[in-house]
């Protein structure tokens, strides 16, 4: 489906220093949006995608279940992912970019939404929830904002050379063993990963080393995968602990868990904290 045409009357959040001498550069984003058939008068639900993928990710399962649900459901795909614009310029992205297109994504939506992170989607949404007052945040399976040593020695023990190779510049290589479990057929897990695309060197080095982003005062949903081989499950903790609440883990999930056989036990999770948390809102 495509993106949808109402667009908020509102100033855009207040700039960093930084983006006021050096701002993002505009670029076309791909938005993709399933609606519930009746409105409810929930809040829109904003995801975000992770290293390499894209909205495309949300709108196999989460998006369809969350809207028969009765949410409002948004995907954006970040600059160079995706159908979005900016691939050419993927070499010169920082992960403020990112940070700068899920905010324009917001302007997009009829009203201020809950944000939904995964990976290295779960931090831009960490640092967006710092300066904007969304409804709510959920991170699935989150980068860590503290480093990101623990993703490295994982990777290092698993795929020593593909992690030496996008230390030097090259994208770092996902395959099914990384992101999906044994129980996700072969034929899927491929058509995934063929959906794959290259990911920026910048944002990369950040993420070895990122910037802490403040507590957010919106309430924040943290899950995990138990057997995620990308983030260690402490660092999914130590995340949890970071805005004040305790990390849920799904034992026997892997990395990608919005795709994963078993989607629909941490959605079941995030749709029933959503409505004790801003389902009351209504």
């Amino acid at each position: 489906m495509t993106r949808p045409t109402t667009r908020l009357e509102q100033p855009e959040p207040v700039l960093t220093p930084i983006e006021w001498s050096f701002p993002a550069p505009p670029v076309e984003r791909e938005l993709l949006e399933v609606l519930p058939e009746q409105p409810t008068g929930k809040p829109p639900i904003l995801f975000v995608h992770g290293l390499s993928h894209g909205a495309w990710c949300w709108r196999e399962h989460w998006m369809p279940a969350a809207a028969a649900d009765g949410w409002r459901t948004y995907a954006v795909s970040l600059r160079g992912h995706g159908a979005s614009a900016g691939r050419e310029h993927l070499d010169r992205t920082l992960l403020r970019h990112y940070v700068h297109d899920v905010l324009q994504a917001i302007t997009e939506l009829p009203e201020p939404p809950v944000l939904v992170g995964h990976s290295m989607g779960g931090l831009v949404v960490q640092h967006v929830l710092e300066r904007y007052a969304a409804r709510a945040g959920v991170l699935v399976a989150p980068a860590s904002a503290f480093h990101g040593l623990g993703s490295l020695g994982l990777l290092l023990r698993h795929r020593p050379r593909q992690v030496l190779r996008a230390l030097a510049g090259r994208t770092l290589e996902l395959d099914r063993e990384l992101l999906f479990s044994d129980d996700l057929d072969e034929a899927t897990a491929q058509r995934y990963v063929d959906r794959l695309g290259p990911e920026g060197a910048l944002v990369q080095h950040q993420l070895v080393l990122p910037r802490r982003p403040r507590p957010s005062k919106a309430p924040v949903l943290v899950i995990g995968a138990g057997d995620d081989r990308m983030v260690p499950v402490i660092d999914v903790v130590r995340t949890a602990r970071h805005y004040g609440t305790r990390a849920h883990v799904f034992r026997g999930m892997a990395h990608d868990m919005m795709l994963e056989p078993d989607w629909k036990a941490p959605l079941e999770l995030v749709l029933r904290w959503l409505e004790d948390t801003v389902g009351r809102d209504r």
